[in-house]
């Protein structure tokens, strides 16, 4: 067991080139640059399993650094008691009930995705804040002031735009939805040119304040950088979106956003486990960074996996909702946890990060209670169906779609379906893949079970069509009746009840569902149930419903 620490003289956790990549951004700015500057055609060219590999290796063990920092020690439980029960177990209460109601999932949605870029600016702003006072900078309350307020006016870009009524939502009382304030385009006009000037303002006033103090330019450079990536992360592509700049350039185009936002997640998750694996070495028992990685890569997958497991097959039509519910509640205890734990102004994190002085021995820990065991016994899941869901999704799955396989394509969307991972687009294209290979009955199956997650007019077109050839009524009412609930089409009459209805009664009900049908045309899939953002916990997929 070894600690180790870096003398805070030179101004650098791990020395310039890790720091500068990890800590600072630098990584994503290249990477960023490289897809704009292909003009999109090296983004698009991307396999879509490179950016889930990149949640899973490293967005989730950002999720299980903060989880093995709280719980991991006895003295950490107890100290972060009212954070990591209290707090912990009031959120899991909110989450069941959600499951259920889906207005409480939207308003989890809401919270979370609000949070969010407050979460990333805050963590930007910590670590510019260490770089200026492990670099000697002067720092005072002046300094602090300016430095902070141009981070907030920075979030308040996101805040203003995210909550504009830009596009229609559907019901989040009965889709886990993101529910804007519907703040008027007219206050908003009014308001970002105000924020614009404020920020550059406050910009302006750190800058320069620091460049006078400082004993060389190059020690603002770490600081400098990390407000550049704020801005490229969150406050740039927002500004775009309201005022309509930016497309084709993929870091800030908010048509891109969606499936963009798996980088910038990344590149947060790359600059948390940088600082906290320098933390977690220099503040207590460390034994070696491979076992390091391996806890916090299994205590992360973990959170996002089981989960699915226990709930994800029994919330029938919900399930769709699902990754957005879930993604809130992990994201939402994360940001409560790490809001608790990561305080510059706490003495045992001022001196690790910016004093670089060990924090003192701290015992390790001699629980090895059955408790303790089990919990990372049923962790061990989260790897393991983390690697069942890549094979399945990226090597089972495509090569049945190509052999035409239904049976075994069924197969592989049934375990990918215990992780909440499949679509209503799946089912869409499976039901298509039966009625080609004539098996009619299966195939309406699958498009019942398509329009049941996401009601789009091309499935429940092709219900109607099945239910009318086979003389099923009954399923010919149900599919009728939720092709008049959707947005686009008015409902001609209301429903009927097969039992009770007379024979004229029914062909007119059935007169007026064809016509519909006939006159209804598909449109571009649903509004963003995160609004927009893409931060579902899903690497979004291009659609062709046909």
């Amino acid at each position: 067991m070894t600690t180790t620490t870096r003398d805070a003289s030179s101004g650098w956790l791990y020395g310039p080139i890790p720091d500068l990549l990890l800590g600072c951004g630098v990584l994503f700015l290249l990477v960023a640059g490289a897809f704009s500057v292909a003009g999109g055609a090296l983004f698009r060219a991307v396999p879509p399993y490179v950016p889930e590999l990149v949640i899973a290796l490293v967005s989730a063990p950002h999720y299980g650094a903060t989880l093995v920092r709280v719980y991991e020690q006895r003295a950490d439980r107890r100290g972060y008691f009212f954070f990591s029960v209290v707090a912990t177990s009031a959120l899991l209460l909110l989450f069941g009930v959600a499951l259920v109601a889906p207005i409480v999932a939207s308003v989890l949605a809401t919270v979370y995705l609000t949070w969010a870029g407050w979460h990333y600016t805050g963590q930007n702003y910590g670590i510019a804040a260490m770089f200026l006072r492990r670099r000697g900078v002067p720092f005072d309350d002046t300094a602090r002031r300016l430095l902070h307020a141009s981070f907030v006016l920075s979030f308040l870009f996101v805040l203003f735009v995210a909550h504009a009524q830009l596009e229609a939502i559907a019901d989040p009382g009965r889709e886990a939805r993101f529910i804007p304030l519907a703040i008027p385009q007219s206050v908003n006009g009014a308001v970002l040119p105000v924020l614009l000037v404020a920020y550059a303002a406050t910009t302006l006033g750190w800058i320069g304040l620091l460049a006078r103090r400082a004993e060389r330019l190059a020690d603002l450079g770490p600081t400098l950088l990390l407000a550049g990536v704020q801005l490229v992360w969150w406050s740039v592509p927002y500004l775009g979106r309201f005022y309509g700049f930016g497309e084709g350039n993929v870091a800030i185009d908010w048509n891109a956003r969606t499936l963009f936002f798996p980088w910038v997640a990344g590149a947060h998750a790359i600059q948390y486990l940088w600082i906290t694996t320098y933390y977690a070495r220099s503040s207590g028992p460390w034994h070696g960074q491979g076992r390091y990685y391996a806890s916090i890569l299994i205590a992360g997958l973990a959170v996002w996996t089981i989960p699915p497991l226990l709930f994800a097959p029994g919330v029938g039509e919900f399930d769709w909702n699902f990754a957005l519910l879930l993604a809130a509640t992990v994201n939402i205890h994360h940001f409560v946890l790490d809001g608790a734990i990561w305080k510059l102004r706490q003495p045992k994190i001022a001196r690790v990060l910016i004093a670089s002085e060990p924090a003192g021995a701290v015992a390790a820990s001699t629980e090895r209670t059955l408790l303790r065991r089990a919990v990372w016994a049923i962790a061990i899941l989260g790897p393991l169906l983390t690697v069942q869901y890549f094979v399945d999704q990226y090597v089972i799955e495509p090569r049945s779609w190509q052999a035409g396989d239904a049976e075994a394509v069924e197969r592989s969307l049934a375990r990918q379906s215990w992780l909440g991972r499949t679509t209503a687009y799946d089912y869409f294209r499976l039901g298509r893949l039966l009625e080609t290979s004539g098996q009619p009955d299966a195939a309406v199956i699958q498009l019942e079970r398509s329009a049941a997650m996401e009601p789009r007019v091309e499935s429940i077109k092709r219900v109607i069509a099945h239910a009318l050839q086979s003389g099923d009524r009954a399923r010919f009412i149900h599919a009728c009746d939720q092709l008049f609930e959707l947005d686009q089409v008015e409902r001609p009459l209301p429903t009927i009840d097969l039992g009770l209805a007379t024979r004229a009664e029914f062909l007119a009900f059935q007169e007026a569902c064809v016509r519909v049908a006939q006159a209804t045309r598909p449109v571009s899939p649903r509004a963003s149930a995160t609004g927009g953002a893409g931060q579902d916990g899903r690497v979004a997929a291009p659609e062709g419903y046909r």
